[in-house]
């Protein structure tokens, strides 16, 4: 089989392109991730020099492979540096187990380090795809456990057929959890919380406290108005942003989408940061979102985060619990003058799915 490594056409290959996608990712088909519109909006839209770099496993006119970067700008210790943020990586089914997953990823990681990245990143949940990204130069470097805080069981039951047993625990885990947070959320009177979306927030205000919060964090994704505008500009998605302030001033931000998880109505967080002073005041937030999961239907939150931020944001007390699901930060670095401890240190990094291309 001889196959041919290049640059993806999108304006003459994108149709191609699409029905790979629906052939890797089956559980995609009728949603609007399969669209042209959600391709152009997240490969073609954002602002910057460069909007997106992608490449394409080809054997004479049939596309075998795709391997597509966003860049990410993340403040490394105070210096800028943009990270290929790995996206869509797929090779299809008659080409699976000749190699040309490892190759097309050597291939274009190499060609993501001619164009200026830095190093890339990717967030598996599937470990079995971890040995391909390996064979290329990849680094498995520490986990992102799921976390899920339970609203009503309703869905969750009936999906293991105990849903009769539903309104039983809905009524003692609303005892509980009403109990819980009386006694263990900390409580300021000078703190505020109001939820708002994506289309009637201050952009501005929040780029300011992301720039703040940002400082504090020695590897941090750089979320300014231009990126949150575009991040959060997904077409047919809707985000809830909430804000915590102090007096007028933004102090911490939860941002959430409504998904559906394995038939479960869910909020996906996907993202929560609070200054340092304030990071025990995360529940604050947590139950503003609950709120409005409530109004939604939605059943369960979700959030991915490293262990280190779960506990400084004491998430156990609004009765988060570890989900049988676990992501992993994986990098390869493409620039040989950075430090290689600096980006493996788990300590120096705050990573949600905000960091990703999920949700």
């Amino acid at each position: 089989m001889n196959i041919n490594f290049q640059k993806f056409g999108f304006k003459t290959e994108l149709s191609a392109q699409r029905e790979l996608f629906a052939e890797c990712f089956p559980e995609t088909i009728g949603t609007p991730v399969i669209s042209e519109k959600h391709y152009n909006w997240k490969f073609h839209s954002k602002k910057g020099e460069m909007q997106s770099a992608e490449y394409a496993a080809y054997c004479e006119n049939d596309m075998l492979g795709y391997y597509a970067a966003i860049p990410y700008h993340y403040r490394c210790n105070g210096k800028v540096m943009t990270a290929a943020m790995v996206c869509d990586v797929m090779t299809g089914v008659k080409a699976r187990g000749k190699g040309i997953f490892t190759k097309l990823g050597i291939y274009s990681t190499n060609e993501f380090a001619q164009q200026g990245f830095d190093f890339t990143t990717g967030y598996p949940i599937r470990q079995e795809v971890i040995p391909g990204h390996i064979k290329a130069g990849w680094e498995k470097y520490f986990e992102l456990p799921l976390f899920g805080r339970f609203i009503k069981f309703n869905s969750f039951l009936k999906q293991r057929k105990l849903g009769f047993l539903a309104p039983c625990i809905n009524i003692l885990f609303s005892f509980w959890t009403n109990t819980a947070i009386f006694f263990l959320v900390p409580q300021n009177s000078n703190l505020t919380t109001d939820a708002s979306t994506f289309d009637k927030i201050d952009m501005d205000g929040l780029a300011e406290f992301y720039e703040k919060w940002g400082n504090e964090i020695r590897i941090s994704l750089i979320k300014d108005s231009d990126f949150l505008k575009w991040r959060l500009g997904a077409p047919e998605k809707s985000y809830h942003i909430v804000t915590l302030r102090d007096h007028n001033t933004i102090v911490g931000v939860l941002i959430a989408r409504e998904v559906n998880k394995e038939g479960v109505p869910c909020m996906g967080i996907l993202d929560l940061a609070l200054l340092k002073d304030y990071h025990k005041y995360a529940s604050l937030l947590i139950n503003e979102l609950i709120k409005k999961a409530k109004h939604l239907g939605a059943e369960l939150l979700l959030v991915m985060m490293e262990k280190k931020w779960f506990k400084k944001y004491r998430l156990s007390f609004n009765l988060f619990l570890k989900m049988p699901f676990t992501f992993y930060l994986i990098i390869k670095q493409l620039n040989p003058s950075i430090n290689s401890e600096l980006l493996k240190n788990e300590d120096n990094w705050h990573l949600m799915w905000i960091d990703s291309d999920d949700l």
